[in-house]
């Protein structure tokens, strides 16, 4: 089920237009209250004066006549009670008050009405002056209503600026919004900055980073492909000229030899297709997802086992140094791949009878992975490039696709370790030392 979610304009108008309101009804709320409390204080004054003035009047019986009666919403009823109980005078014979209990202000209901009172005793006389509360209410609120009137009619003007305001202020947003969708999907360039509000220039500024960080990743997947169109031609050639020739070939003996030529190309094809595969896998800066512990020494027996038929058909003595258990953080296919693809280098480059020894080492705070072999070596002046793609030595005999140390650069870049190439320590060989992260430092907390 989908969601609607509100655009930030229906928000910002929301919370203006919500808070416009809820102001003008705090305005209006205090504006009322102010205004009954001193229109009330002024009418019990009122309510006293007139009481007051009646002190030294002489009061006959009300002679009105109910069936003429004063209007019903008179704003004050005036009456005068004799000391006895009775009534002397009553200014508006329908509101027949019942006399006050209690001299001073006091507030009575009557017939459902509520009255606020003010009596004195004068001359055994009681006068008691009283006013409905419903009129002072009612004249509370139009004097807050007249008061708020020029603040009401301003509400429209203010949502209609509210509504200019937000869309004024939205419209780089709208800017960056239309320029991205007028984009195809190869349009990488940055986005134009200009004089953004220091608000939107971090977005912005984030984007074009993404995008330029975009662009490097499709041109090197594009000169990863280009590449490896180039070194497959070659082989795929080869496998398909071995089989026109073991097609035309009657000689079981020269058979038997175009087909061991035939399968071995296509293996080295296939290899060549795995390593570019994985490495367009590393190759978006994606860094590692996930970390689990992995132990080096496990993982270097694992390997050791898995390539121990290779050394074994070659004549090539292949074992796991001493190693103690070591744990770090890391992918664990990614990891068995690096060790994999030195592990296999060593035996590719060595003779047979040669040695190749691997070994996981503890070293302060960190690991040491080293696969040491009897081979060939590199030269000083050749260390760093053969860890360019393709890139291989001429005049080893050994047949190969120049990817398995850019896939171990790669892997180790991605666990932030260091990959090291020097002679082995019999002065004959290679040895790479692959220096870890230890237990306990994430890749985050370490600073190569």
């Amino acid at each position: 089920m989908s969601r609607t979610t509100l655009s930030i304009r229906s928000r910002l108008l929301v919370w203006l237009v919500g808070g416009l309101l809820v102001a003008v009804a705090l305005a209006g709320g205090a504006t009322y209250l102010k205004a009954r409390n001193e229109l009330g204080e002024m009418l019990d004054h009122e309510l006293t004066q007139i009481a007051f003035s009646m002190k030294d009047g002489h009061f006959a019986p009300s002679v009105r006549a109910v069936d003429n009666p004063r209007d019903e919403d008179d704003d004050f009823v005036a009456q005068a009670w004799r000391t006895d109980g009775s009534l002397l005078y009553d200014s508006n014979p329908l509101y027949v008050l019942p006399r006050s209990a209690h001299l001073g202000f006091s507030r009575v209901e009557w017939r459902g009405r509520g009255w606020r009172i003010f009596s004195l005793s004068s001359t055994g006389r009681i006068l008691q002056v009283a006013q409905p509360l419903d009129a002072r209410e009612d004249m509370a609120a139009s004097v807050a209503l007249r008061i708020l009137a020029p603040d009401i009619l301003l509400v429209p003007i203010l949502l209609a600026f509210a509504w200019f305001a937000v869309g004024r202020g939205l419209r780089p947003l709208s800017q960056v919004s239309a320029e991205l969708g007028k984009r195809h999907a190869s349009s990488l360039e940055p986005l134009p900055e200009g004089t953004l509000p220091k608000e939107i220039s971090p977005l912005v500024g984030a984007l074009n980073a993404l995008l330029q960080r975009l662009a490097q990743a499709f041109e090197t997947q594009r000169h990863l492909v280009a590449d490896a169109a180039h070194e497959l031609r070659t082989p795929l050639t080869a496998i398909c000229l071995q089989a026109q020739v073991l097609e035309r070939t009657r000689d079981a003996e020269a058979q038997a030899q175009t087909m061991s030529e035939l399968k071995a190309g296509a293996e080295r094809a296939t290899r060549l297709v795995q390593q570019i595969l994985t490495m367009a896998r590393l190759e978006p800066e994606s860094g590692l997802q996930r970390f689990e512990s992995v132990d080096l020494a496990d993982l270097a027996k694992s390997v050791v086992v898995d390539y121990a038929p290779l050394a074994e058909k070659k004549g090539i003595d292949l074992g796991l140094a001493e190693s103690k258990s070591c744990a770090t953080l890391g992918e664990p296919e990614n990891l068995r791949v690096l060790l994999g693809n030195l592990v296999d280098n060593a035996i590719r480059y060595t003779p047979a009878g040669g040695r190749v020894d691997v070994r996981v080492i503890e070293e302060g705070q960190d690991l040491l992975l080293e696969v040491e072999d009897t081979g060939l070596g590199i030269p000083k002046e050749e260390r760093e490039r053969v860890f360019d793609r393709f890139y291989r030595r001429l005049g080893t005999g050994v047949p190969g696709s120049g990817l398995g140390l850019s896939i171990v650069k790669r892997i180790a870049e991605l666990h932030r370790a260091r990959v090291a190439l020097e002679t082995a320590a019999s002065g004959v060989g290679l040895k790479v030392t692959v220096r870890m992260r230890g237990p306990g430092v994430t890749p985050e907390r370490r600073h190569d």
